[in-house]
This record gives structure tokens, sequence and C-alpha cells, in this order.
């Protein structure tokens, strides 16, 4: 920069026609004699203009209008002893030019003011009029131009590079290249305001014939009458045009004394070509054409970033692996929608069934190519005003731009599809999901794209095909949505609390541990059921922050107890995707530590499904776990895939047999025998078993008979705050008795 500094300082006045000075004096005839001498005075080269004032008041109001005078000769008393004196303060304090130089002069020898009033008031040199000589007021005028030029030299190089910077930092604001193109036309202008014209045009084919393709994007002054127009029509100057094809044809900026012809083209780019071209009312100075050979360097710099940001846009905007529109694109589509596209737009999102199953046999290769196939399928069903997107590497959500009644018999050719794909005929059916834009005017595009997901998510759960999206459904997206964030916050805040349920021993009534669950007290004073948000905090991955606190609490529970001598384990529910996660064992030993909590203490219950689906990787730690002494129960056994292969390999120690099978089997004689035969296994392998969900004394009782060992429900007890298990445990022991 220090380096651009000085090439711009090196004749950056050179623009300058003449050089001003101020005569400031009430004596007339005095003056005379002073212009006498300066009137055949040069300095560089350049005449001097003077200029003159009989008072203060004058004086001020012609340097107003000349701000570019060099030289001030002024006479200290005039109007009044001190008008000299209040005319340099004025100079230098409202009218801010501290270039200017100011030369005192007095009317006697020995009346000069004293060096702290020169410096009060910035004064720049002083002298008594009867010792200024014709040369000696000469030399005086020289110097202090040379002084002023060196001064205002610098300030005019500063200024520019000052104007480069915030130039640069301007247009760096600029995303979009129409945007950026205006602002470029306008930063030159600024820098030049003896511009008669300015213009951009850009062209995105390279070829022989740039004039004739490329266009005027952006125009001021007397180029503003072509915008729009090929740049060819800039005809009425000839050496502009061959300045415009020099530019072209070889790559690079060409200056024309009043004229330029600015070229930009770049790798990111690619195609395009821009040119800028500037027309001046006098000679481009040496010192400008170097500022303006910086200030391109930047502008280059704008169109490549501007070009980077379009790429980056695009892939924004598009999938890689399809070339399709993404969810980004639909989201922006919906947001740029007026009222009357809303009025007559619907959003169908598509869901291709088993699509993990396929892309699994097939490949991942396929899983694109079969997203690309059903993309075609539906241009060529919906022949006009829809754009489709992929917002999911399984679903295509169809933007209709029109009024049209869909219903799930019109829709049938869409959601069973049929075609050849490498000599093969694939069938794909898919669910579909209608959102009627018009129907919910205050929803974002977000919620429009999350309504067409729900609808289809509800089809899905309900073995349908095609659902169409509701006031009903919108509510409960709604309520699931402000009860997701509720939960978040309660999550953060420790608001989840930990109620224990008694388990029991069906043989001799023995209190023998407890199950922790979780509860919710809502902000508004209701419990939510755990079967609302244990679901949802699983949904939106909340259920890790979820199950780590709900343990922390079990452990407390545990210690709680210990200390009001009730010596007994507290089984603890664990989610399927926390038992995948590489550190959770390893953060479940760390967090009995932390808490000071025996390991016999503490029983995981681990759902059938869960245990079978994972049971490579879940079965050393298991074993791990069970050799520290916590032990694995089973939850649900029976709705799963029981096998006995799995109980004969898995270190689990209790069967825990659904509820389900408590509640049928008065009713069921299928569900007694399946009851009969769960208690049956988990004898002959010796794990204990344990009945859930038992409400009357008819059920314990048959449970009891079969061999049953232990039951929980709410015969025994509901589920009830930690508090208050003690007075409980208390009064249930008593009545054992």
């Amino acid at each position: 920069m220090s380096a651009l500094h000085d090439e711009l300082t090196s004749t950056f006045s050179e623009t300058l026609p003449y050089y001003k000075v101020l005569s400031v004096e009430d004596d007339l005839d005095y003056q005379a004699t002073l212009l006498t001498p300066m009137s055949s005075l040069k300095f560089n080269g350049k005449e001097i203009q003077l200029l003159t004032a009989n008072s203060a008041s004058s004086a001020a109001k012609l340097l107003s209008m000349h701000p570019d005078i060099s030289v001030i000769l002024l006479d200290v008393v005039m109007e009044t002893d001190t008008a000299g004196l209040c005319l340099v303060n004025t100079i230098r304090q409202e009218l801010g030019n501290h270039l200017v130089r100011v030369v005192l002069l007095t009317g006697q020898p020995g009346m000069a003011p004293v060096k702290d009033i020169m410096d009060e008031y910035d004064i720049d040199d002083c002298w008594s009029k009867s010792e200024l000589t014709h040369d000696h007021l000469q030399t005086i005028i020289l110097s202090n131009l040379r002084t002023w030029h060196h001064l205002n030299t610098m300030s005019e190089a500063h200024q520019g590079l000052q104007f480069l910077v915030e130039s640069t930092q301007r247009l760096a604001k600029r995303q979009d290249m129409i945007p950026y193109i205006q602002s470029v036309l306008k930063e030159i202008t600024q820098l030049f305001p003896c511009y008669q014209g300015c213009a951009v045009g850009g062209s995105n084919e390279k070829n022989n014939d740039p004039l004739h393709l490329a266009l005027v994007i952006a125009a001021c002054g007397e180029f503003e009458r072509f915008l729009h127009q090929p740049l060819s029509h800039i005809s009425q100057n000839e050496q502009l045009l061959v300045g415009m094809k020099q530019a072209f044809e070889t790559h690079s900026h060409v200056f024309l004394g009043d004229k330029c012809v600015l070229y930009f083209a770049n790798e990111e780019l690619g195609d395009d070509e821009y040119i800028v071209i500037v027309t001046l009312s006098r000679q481009l100075a040496a010192n400008e054409a170097r500022l303006l050979k910086v200030m391109s360097e930047n502008i280059g710099v704008g169109f490549r970033n501007v070009a980077l940001h379009g790429k980056l846009s695009e892939l924004a905007y598009f999938d890689a692996s399809s070339g399709m529109h993404n969810k980004n694109w639909l989201t922006r589509e919906l947001s740029g929608m007026s009222e009357a596209d809303r009025q007559s737009s619907q959003l169908v999102m598509l869901q291709v069934e088993d699509f993990a199953h396929k892309q699994t046999v097939f490949g991942l290769a396929f899983g694109h190519q079969l997203m690309r196939m059903l993309y075609l399928h539906l241009l060529e069903h919906f022949t006009n005003g829809v754009d489709i997107a992929l917002t999911e590497r399984d679903t295509l959500a169809i933007l209709i731009r029109r009024q049209h009644m869909f219903d799930e018999v019109s829709l049938t050719p869409v959601v069973h599809a049929c075609f050849n794909f490498k000599n093969s005929l694939h069938s794909v059916d898919m669910i579909a999901g209608l959102v009627k834009i018009s129907e919910f005017p205050h929803f974002t595009p977000e919620q429009l794209i999350n309504a067409g997901e729900c609808a289809l998510e509800h089809a899905r759960q309900n073995g349908r095909h095609f659902l169409v999206f509701n006031e009903k459904l919108a509510s409960s997206m709604v309520k699931r949505y402000g009860l997701l964030n509720d939960l978040r916050q309660a999550i953060l805040d420790n608001e989840i609390s930990v109620f224990l349920q008694p388990k029991v021993s069906l043989q001799d009534g023995q209190l023998v541990g407890f199950e922790a669950l979780a509860r919710w007290k809502h902000k508004d004073g209701h419990f939510v059921p755990p079967d609302q948000f244990i679901p949802l905090a699983e949904s939106c991955g909340l259920i890790g922050k979820l199950d780590h606190w709900v343990m922390q609490l079990s452990c407390r529970a545990v210690l709680f107890l210990e200390k009001n001598a009730i010596h007994l384990p507290i089984s603890v529910n664990v989610a399927g995707s926390e038992l995948l996660r590489t550190d959770y064992f390893d953060q479940l030993i760390a967090l009995l530590k932390q808490e000071k909590v025996p390991p016999n203490l503490i029983e995981l219950e681990i759902t059938e499904t869960q245990l079978i689906q994972e049971k490579i990787s879940l079965f050393p730690r298991l074993e791990s776990l069970k050799s520290c002494g916590i032990r694995i129960n089973v939850d649900d056994f029976g709705t799963g895939y029981s096998s006995l292969a799995y109980l004969s390999s898995l270190p689990v120690s209790t069967l825990k047999v659904d509820h389900s099978f408590v509640w049928n089997m008065d009713y069921s004689e299928k569900d007694y025998k399946i009851l009969k035969m769960i208690v049956e296994l988990g004898s002959s392998l010796e794990l204990n078993v344990i009945a859930e969900g038992i409400e009357t004394q008819e059920q314990c009782q048959k449970l009891k008979a079969l061999g049953c060992h232990e039951g929980q429900g709410y015969l025994f007890c509901a589920p009830m705050p930690v508090s208050q298990v003690v007075s409980w445990t208390k009064n249930y022991t008593a009545s054992q008795q």
C-alpha cells in the first residue's frame, strides 16, 4: 500500500490548470505593489492566478468559493485590530481548510505576533511589509507554493487510497451480478466527477465478434440511451470502438487520453466477458490512470467473487447427485410466491416406498438414477406449470402453479409408476401427500413443506397411498411443533422428573425393586403422557439428553432410598439409538462412579426388538455391563422377534412380559397360552420373569399360578414421585407382615 501511495503522490496535482494566491489587504495601493512581482511568477511551469480581497469578510466569502487557494497574504489589521487573526480562525475552524498556507503581513517591524499566537492560529509565516522586496516576496510565494503542493498531493493521495478502501468494501457487499455491475458504474462515476459517460457491457460467449453479441448492461451519461443494446451501437466515436475491440482481443485495459476501456474475465466467469467504458471531459492524468488500474484490480476480484457466489448458490439450490432442485430451492420458490400465486398453487409430496431396500439391493447409483427417472416420469405426466424438487433422498416435491383438482384416482398413474431401466421393467409405488397452499395462507414455506411431509407420514401410518393435508393435521402439526419447543426447553431446564413404580414378588408379596419412569409436568400444569414426549424426543434428536438426565435422576433416587434403608435396584429404560453410540456404555459406567452408585442397584431395560436388531454390536458391551454387576432386562417381551437362540446367547437377566398379554389373558385363550409359554421359557432358561400392567387381583392370581416371578402395575401402586416412595414402602411392608 505504501508503494501505491508513493506512486499516486508523484504526480497527483498534475490536473491543476494553475495555482491560486489570495491577497487580503485593506490598503489598495500596497496591494497593487504586491501584485506586480507576482504577475510574471510561475510554479511547476504553470501560471499563478491572483485573487484579491479588501476585508476579512470578503476574503472569507472568496475562500468558500475557491477551496483550492494555495497561499494567502494576509494583513493583520483591517476592519479591526484582530480582523486578520479572526479570518485565520474562520479558515481553519469553520472552513476546515488546513492546507492553505497563511503568510501574515504586519504594518511595522516588531509587530509580528509571538510564536504562541502563530501556533494557536496555525499561521505558517509572518513578515513585515517593509521587509518585502520584489525578490523576497517571490521567494516567499514560491516556498509556500512548494509546501502547499507537497501537502495537497499527500492529502489527495490519501483520499484516493481511502476511496479505494471504501469502494472495495461497498462492492464486496454485492453478491448478485446485476447489482454488482450497477455498483461498479456508481463507484467509477464517483471517482471521476468529470465523466461524460460510463457503461458496462457483457458477453457470455467468446467469439470473433464480441461487440455485436455483448450488451450494455448498465449505463449513465452519454451512454444511457444505449442500455440493453449491443455494444456496437456505441459508434459515434471511432476511437472508442477501436479501444473496445482492442480490449476484447488483447484481454487487457485500454487507455485513450480522455477515454478508457477496462476488460474483465476470469476462470470463475467461464465464457462471460465484461468491459467498462469511461469517457471524460478532459485528458486522463497519469496518476488517475494508475488509480483506475488499482481500482480495476478490485473490480476484477469482485467479478470473481460474484461468480463464485453464483456457483455456491447453485450448489445450495441443486442436488449434486441428481442435478434436480433441492429443498432449499423449493423453500426459496415458496418464499417468493405472490398472494395470487398462492391462491392457485398446490404442493404434492411423493415418497418412494421401500427406497432403502431398493438402494441396498441395486446400489447407491441405482437410487440416484431411480429418482432421476421418476423426475422425468413426473415431467411427462404434468405437462406444464410445475416445478419438481428432490427434498429427501426418497422424496420428490411437485410445486403445481395452477388450479386443478387432484384426488387418489387422478394421481394413480403417478404413484404407481412403471418404466424401463437398463433393459429391465421396474415398478415403483409411491405415497402422495397434497397441500392446497391457499387453505393455509399463514403457513411459512418451511411449514408448507412440513405439512406435505406430515401428510406422507399419516398416509403411511394408515396404509394409504394418498392423503390431503387438512386442518386437523395442521392443528396436530402446530401442537406438535409447540410441544417440541417446550420439550426442548424443559430438557435444557431439567424440568423432566422421575417417578418410581414398585416391583413386587408374586410369590410372597415382597418388594423387589422399582422402575424409573420419566414424567414431564408442562408449564401449564398438566402432565404430558410419556407416549407423546418420548417419541417426540427420539424424532428430534433430544433422546440422548433425556436419557442421560433420567439415568442421573435414577442414580440419585437409588442414593435417596439407600439413605432411608431401602436397598433395592431401580431399572431404567434406554433408547435404542443411545445403545448404538460407541461411548454410551463408558459414559454409563462413568456416571455410576460419579454418583457413587453400586452397579448392582441399576438395571437397564432394553426392548426385545432393539436387542435382536443390534445383537452383534451389543453383545460384547452387555457382557461388560453384566460383569460389572448391571442387570439387563428384556422389555416388552413377546411383541418383537422372540427367539430361543437369541435368549441363549444374550447376557440378559429378566424377561418383562408386555402388558397387552396381561390385559388380554382373561379374554383371549391364545394370549393366555403365549403368556404361559413365556413364563415357562424364562424358568427353563433360569431367567427372571416379570409381568407389567397388573391391575386386578384375578390377574395377579393367574400369573402367580403360572409361576411368574414378579409383577408391577396399578394393583400394587401407580408411579409416584421419589419423595413419596419411603412412606409408601413403610406402609406396604407393614401390610405384608
